[in-house]
């Protein structure tokens, strides 16, 4: 029996990406173009959405804000976040506005399906967390675990500056070389100059 993914992205090729990508034969989607859209969709067919697909980046009412109100329509579908960039300010917004999981679309096609394939299943989230204290560490460790590498090597970047703003230089070097590894092996050869940075600073 085919799911059914409500897609909010306000670019047609996105969706159209994705769709192909996720394929018709499995998924039945219904689109829309605005958070406003989303909303007067998801108000009709909440009872027939699976699961959401929700971009940050949105003309008008914004993710964070149409994922508010999806969430008072029927708190049960689960919504996964993709936003452009990933950061831990971001990913904190969605999880605490009740997201299931924050995908960036750079890893999209590595990481959507495992999400969606949970999210489908009522499984946990492997990682993600909305509490206001992190343990970047330790999300870090959890998000390499998974495979994410870019994640972690973004929450090894939030390590090294909680490191550096206490005085650890020669640990904060470390979450800093550490995240720069990952973030290559990320294929984010930008973000892993920009810790570069970061290092040298301490250096």
């Amino acid at each position: 029996m085919q799911k059914t993914i409500l897609l909010v992205d306000d670019k047609k090729l996105l969706r159209d990406t994705l769709i192909d990508y996720l394929g018709n034969d499995r998924f039945r989607f219904l689109e829309a173009e605005t958070g406003e859209i989303a909303i007067d969709i998801f108000r009709e067919k909440s009872d027939e959405v699976d699961v959401v697909l929700l971009d940050e980046n949105l003309p008008g009412i914004n993710g964070i804000k149409t994922l508010r109100l999806m969430k008072k329509i029927n708190e049960k579908v689960p919504v996964i976040a993709l936003t452009g960039e990933l950061t831990i300010d971001i990913r904190k917004s969605f999880i605490d506005a009740g997201a299931y999981d924050v995908q960036a679309k750079s890893a999209i096609y590595e990481k959507l399906i495992p999400s969606l394939e949970g999210a489908l299943e009522g499984k946990e989230p492997s990682a993600g967390s909305g509490e206001s204290d992190i343990d970047f560490e330790k999300m870090a460790e959890a998000l390499k675990n998974d495979g994410r590498w870019e994640e972690s090597a973004l929450y090894l970047r939030e390590a090294g500056m909680e490191q550096k703003t206490l005085g650890n230089l020669d640990k904060a070097a470390g979450y800093f070389e550490e995240s720069i590894t990952r973030y290559k092996r990320a294929g984010r050869t930008t973000k892993a100059k920009e810790v570069e940075k970061l290092l040298d600073e301490i250096s």
